[in-house]
């Protein structure tokens, strides 16, 4: 299955406003990628990858680099998840 950044970033938004909802208690909702705590992310991660049926925990780790993905936006983390997930659809390694 080909995922669309539309999609995967609407759903990871939708997401990270759910869990932190569940547990913050300052009514703020996340802007990016960037208001979340480690907790939180995984979260999120672990809830995208049950959503579209992808391995991202260890396929993340070449993004990681200076915690890159964590100084994104939601757009961008969705275009890496997009990314990740093609690179499983076809079969490619990283």
């Amino acid at each position: 299955m080909l995922l669309q950044k539309d999609e995967v970033t609407r759903t990871l938004i939708e997401t990270a406003r759910m869990i932190h909802e569940e547990q913050a208690d300052d009514g703020k909702a996340p802007a990016s990628i960037r208001d979340l705590d480690s907790f939180n992310l995984v979260q999120i991660v672990l809830e995208l990858e049950n959503i579209y049926n992808v391995k991202l925990f260890e396929d993340l780790q070449p993004y990681r680099s200076g915690e890159g993905y964590r100084n994104g936006d939601f757009e961008e983390f969705a275009e890496i998840i997009v990314t990740i997930a093609a690179k499983q659809n076809t079969g490619a390694e990283n």
